[in-house]
């Protein structure tokens, strides 16, 4: 492992949080400030920033053989394109008690 793996990792992790703090409206202390749209687009600048580096520095091929970090892009796509839609389901759940 580098320096640049190190960095990939973690501008992959750390989209993740920002992404679910601005999808659920939470206050959370990003590159663009405390709004949730702040918070989902540092998200969208990570994720994009990683893909870059990784591609850039072991090809479009080399990505496809990296297990680890296509799980973790999936999560986040994931995430990126449901996200909003199950916060909006279990936010209507009423609670019985």
């Amino acid at each position: 492992m580098n320096l640049i793996d190190f960095i990939i990792g973690a501008l992959l992790a750390n989209a993740m949080p920002h992404l679910i703090f601005g999808l659920t409206k939470t206050h959370f202390l990003g590159m663009f400030g405390y709004s949730p749209k702040g918070n989902i687009m540092y998200a969208v600048l990570q994720f994009v920033l990683c893909i870059i580096l990784y591609c850039y520095t072991y090809g479009y091929e080399g990505l496809l053989e990296n297990g680890y970090l296509v799980g973790g892009i999936t999560v986040l796509v994931l995430y990126f394109v449901f996200g909003k839609l199950v916060i909006q389901f279990y936010g209507k759940q009423e609670k019985n008690v």
